[in-house]
């Protein structure tokens, strides 16, 4: 299976908002997101899913991935992936799909971090990996472990093209 994980693009300021569940993207995010999405869509990589947490940044990254990618489907709201629950509780959710599969995921620092270094099977890598708002990573890894993957590529909005 192959998993792509991105962090949600850049937000508006915490405190610009009511809740940190409802913070927007900024324009810079936006931008960055297209980006990416044209990164996954020029990959040899289809998803078959999109996974989003239940909140408005990761949400309109998901549409905007989904749009870029000519995602068929629609993209699915998971509280497993809410910001402090920790993506591992999304796994069960993937025993669906196949190990020829591609699911993509939009998630939150740090969780999103934790679960890349959960899915290489070495958490000491957390440290050395680095998800800036819109970044990028995806995994393959077998479907009955979700362990021990490897990267297939890592890419940051930051060194796209417009």
């Amino acid at each position: 299976m192959k998993i792509i994980l991105v962090r949600h693009g850049e937000a508006e300021d915490p405190a610009s908002t009511k809740s940190d569940q409802s913070r927007t993207l900024t324009e810079k995010g936006v931008r960055d997101i297209h980006k990416i999405g044209r990164f996954i869509n020029n990959s040899s990589l289809n998803v078959s899913q999109v996974y989003y947490s239940p909140y408005t940044r990761t949400r309109l990254t998901a549409e905007i991935l989904s749009e870029e990618i000519n995602f068929k489907g629609s993209p699915v709201q998971a509280n497993e992936l809410a910001a402090g629950v920790g993506c591992s509780h999304i796994l069960p959710n993937l025993l669906k799909l196949t190990n020829s599969d591609t699911v993509l995921l939009v998630g939150h620092n740090p969780d999103i971090t934790y679960f890349a270094a959960q899915l290489l099977g070495n958490t000491c890598l957390t440290d050395n990996l680095v998800f800036q708002p819109g970044s990028t990573v995806a995994i393959n890894v077998a479907r009955e472990k979700f362990a021990h993957g490897q990267i297939i590529w890592a890419m940051s909005p930051d060194i796209l093209d417009d």
